[in-house]
């Protein structure tokens, strides 16, 4: 009957966005390791910036993913930066993750490498203010993240002897 023709329709889309939910969930998994990896990473940074005496460190975001081995690559095409390489994920499982599943990914639709980062950067800010900055936040209208920790309080001057 042309009910159950809708039955099976309905059934059919459900067990699609089912699919879908999976392969966000691969992602959210891939993003979970992506995030500690940068986490690591500008912690690194942020101690040689420590080495040197400073008490801060601007660190651009973009630049930060290219030091993560399985961070999504992206080229220039047509003067726009597209993701060329999802490492060990894939564009639909980030398709998904991002936007959701009720509409469906197109194989080969490019992704801007922006759009990406900006996936990223919330999540990214809110594990390192986890890390006890006094500050830790993103330079408006750029990729620029800037901690900021307390410096080492001054030296007290020695303290004074009695005489015997």
């Amino acid at each position: 009957s042309f009910a159950e023709e809708l039955r099976k329709i309905v059934e059919e889309k459900r067990d699609e966005q089912k699919g879908r939910v999976k392969l966000a969930d691969k992602w959210k998994a891939q993003e979970k390791d992506l995030l500690k990896n940068l986490i690591e990473t500008f912690k690194n940074k942020c101690m040689k910036e420590a080495e040197l005496e400073k008490c801060d460190a601007s660190i651009s975001f973009a630049a930060l993913v290219r030091d993560v081995s399985d961070f999504p690559t992206h080229s220039v095409v047509d003067s726009q930066h597209l993701v060329d390489n999802w490492g060990d994920g894939a564009a639909a499982w980030w398709f998904y993750a991002t936007r959701g599943v009720s509409n469906e990914w197109v194989s080969g639709t490019p992704v801007s490498f922006a759009e990406l980062l900006e996936s990223f950067m919330p999540k990214f800010l809110e594990m390192a203010q986890d890390l006890g900055f006094q500050s830790c936040k993103r330079e408006p209208g750029t990729w620029k993240v800037v901690a900021k920790w307390g410096a080492p309080e001054a030296d007290s001057p020695p303290a004074k002897r009695r005489r015997d």
